[in-house]
């Protein structure tokens, strides 16, 4: 039995898929593997130590009607070269489109998954926004039609789709979402790792690093973290931030690559742009924020990792970011877009020695009880298949 695993990117494989892939072929499965590669073919070398087959596609991430036509037909001619029996898709495009390419290749087996919605579902009056979003409402109508089970990992998600009437209750299943503890998890970052570090981003032995992961994007809360790290630098001059994620030139919400660009020279803050070191990054901060109004996974992993290598969290007080946080008890809610706010729990969590320990020792508890990809993807495969 062969099982394409339909991904957007190499890195998500890698990231994301590491458990589905080993439980898929303990069920037997020969998983071939359809994403684009990165250009230097760095996460390709470890993903074919899962020992699957791998085959590049071109994806445009973003909306082009000549590119995902192409897509489609791409994704059917490697479907049938490859004789593959049953499709298991993640994320928004190969979601939508896998499963049209899948029931043109003859597929009967088809399988997505609902990770978050992105940008096209935010709040926008605009009327190339809102016609945007009615085509991919569309899209996901014949997607869930086509498709034997849907997998979400957000409550809110799957009773959004519902409530939208694109698919039955029956045809859907609902977990966690998930983080490998054993990845992510307190480790001493070596000495000469630390010193690398340092020396890259120019920071002293002293320096109070707060990181912000993220793709540039608005929504992400991007600038209400400067902001934040404005209000704070006035007193704690030892202050950096840390800003990990890459630079989205096509996308609707994109930032501007002037504003990264001055943002870039502030004493206070670092832009790291895209980083395959992003472990050694938390454990060389104090403190993680995700002050984000985008439609996350509903657990997104930009809180569940720092909280599984014991980092205090911080994160906007919305349904799609609060999931796996109880308010001070193993994290920190504050209102979305109040740059003030934020402000105001770092600084709390730089002075109050005793909550820092507790919501780092609460944090990773959290998330080997509830949230670990072992644990969680074994029980989905399992029911699955």
């Amino acid at each position: 039995m062969k099982i394409g695993l339909i991904c957007p990117a190499d890195f998500t494989v890698l990231l994301c898929c590491k458990w589905i892939i080993k439980n898929l072929q303990n069920k037997g499965y020969e998983v071939i593997v359809i994403s684009p590669l990165s250009q230097d073919n760095f996460f390709i070398k470890e993903i074919l130590k899962f020992n699957v087959v791998h085959v590049n596609i071109k994806m445009n991430r973003h909306v082009n009607v000549l590119d995902d036509f192409k897509y489609i037909i791409d994704l059917y001619k490697i479907f049938k070269k490859h004789n593959i029996n049953s499709l298991f898709s993640v994320c928004t495009k190969p979601n939508i489109y896998s499963p049209l390419a899948g029931k043109l290749a003859g597929i009967k087996k088809i399988y997505t998954s609902i990770w978050g919605r992105g940008t096209a579902f935010l709040e926008s009056q605009k009327f190339k926004d809102i016609i945007l979003k009615l085509i991919i409402l569309f899209l996901y109508k014949i997607s869930f039609q086509i498709s034997n089970l849907v997998w979400f990992t957000n409550p809110n998600d799957l009773n959004y789709f519902l409530s939208k009437k694109l698919i039955k209750k029956e045809k859907t299943i609902l977990t966690y979402n998930y983080i490998d503890s054993e990845i992510y998890k307190p480790q001493k970052i070596t000495n000469n790792q630390l010193n690398n570090l340092r020396r890259e981003f120019q920071l002293k032995e002293n320096d109070f690093i707060i990181i912000l992961v993220g793709r540039m994007i608005w929504s992400k809360g991007i600038k209400e973290f400067v902001e934040a790290g404005r209000i704070l630098y006035k007193k704690y001059p030892n202050l950096k931030l840390l800003l990990v994620g890459a630079e989205e030139k096509n996308n609707p919400d994109a930032i501007p690559n002037d504003y990264l660009k001055k943002i870039s020279k502030l004493e206070y803050l670092k832009w790291a742009k895209f980083r395959k070191d992003v472990p050694l990054l938390y454990c060389l901060s104090k403190i993680a924020v995700l002050p984000s109004y985008y439609k996350e996974g509903g657990y997104p992993r930009a809180v569940t990792e720092p909280m599984s290598i014991g980092i205090p969290v911080i994160a906007a007080d919305t349904p799609d970011c609060r999931g796996p946080i109880e308010n001070m008890k193993n994290g920190i809610l504050i209102s979305p877009k109040r740059p003030d706010e934020l402000a105001e729990k770092i600084k709390l969590l730089i002075e109050d020695k005793k909550l820092y320990d507790k919501l780092s020792l609460s944090g990773r508890t959290t998330i080997i009880e509830k949230f670990d990809e072992k644990k969680i993807i074994k029980k989905l495969i399992d029911e699955i298949f």
